[in-house]
């Protein structure tokens, strides 16, 4: 599992790096993240007693700044200048959280913030946009009127909702079976497992930028990871 977490971190972060540049006209990136170590610690994850952060390296023209305590998604460069990801932190003694992080390259400075209240707590792919602008995620409305889980966009900036699918998703299980992925710069797709009712996968597609959704059925398991 390590492994592939190292795996995961440094090919989705050189992709996203030079996705970026890509869309500014430039062949390559100029930007890289390399994975300097990791480490075992208690688990943001209720469910898990150990989980791995990670230390990693990101080389731009501005020079190289270390970032700690990341996990997993892969963090996304955003024009050469800037870096957000999500990492690990703990206060005190409490559980560790995970916080959306922002390093601004050549600053040595990293800015964090909790994430949105709604994230289903155990929902592994919070995924920022490779634009980033916004983030995807599978959230959890645990109200009588609507429970359940349901697809989520939010603007980063401000928290603003850009499009929600509908409540009534879970699954009789301990893991994560949602999914979500990004198409550059900023279309989504989101599976929410309805395996509880029988229902597979509902999943969520469309433009955040424009507010657009499409709503769709999914009867086996997505491998977007």
């Amino acid at each position: 599992m390590s492994a592939r977490l190292i795996f995961l971190l440094i090919g989705a972060g050189a992709v996203l790096g030079t996705g970026a540049c890509d869309r500014n006209g430039e062949d390559d990136s100029r930007t890289r993240i390399n994975v300097l170590d990791s480490t075992f610690t208690q688990s943001w994850q209720t469910m898990q007693d150990t989980g791995v952060v990670y230390r990693i390296e990101v080389i731009s023209p501005l020079g190289a700044d270390t970032i700690r305590n990341v996990i997993p998604p892969a963090p996304v460069v955003v024009g050469d200048t800037l870096v957000i990801g999500l990492m690990q932190v703990s206060e005190d003694s409490s559980t560790p959280q995970r916080q959306i992080f922002r390093a601004r390259l050549g600053q040595h400075r990293i800015e964090t913030k909790p994430m949105p209240v709604d994230v289903w707590a155990s929902y592994q792919d919070v995924l920022v946009s490779p634009d980033g602008r916004y983030i995807a995620y599978v959230g959890e409305d645990t109200t009588p009127e609507n429970p359940g889980t349901y697809a989520v966009v939010r603007n980063l900036a401000n928290g603003e909702i850009m499009a929600k699918g509908p409540g009534g998703g879970g699954c009789d299980c301990d893991e994560d079976f949602n999914h979500a992925r990004w198409f550059p710069p900023d279309s989504f797709e989101i599976a929410v497992a309805h395996t509880n009712t029988k229902g597979g996968w509902e999943r969520i597609s469309g433009k955040a930028s424009a507010r657009r959704i499409h709503v769709d059925s999914l009867t086996d398991e997505p491998d977007w990871h």
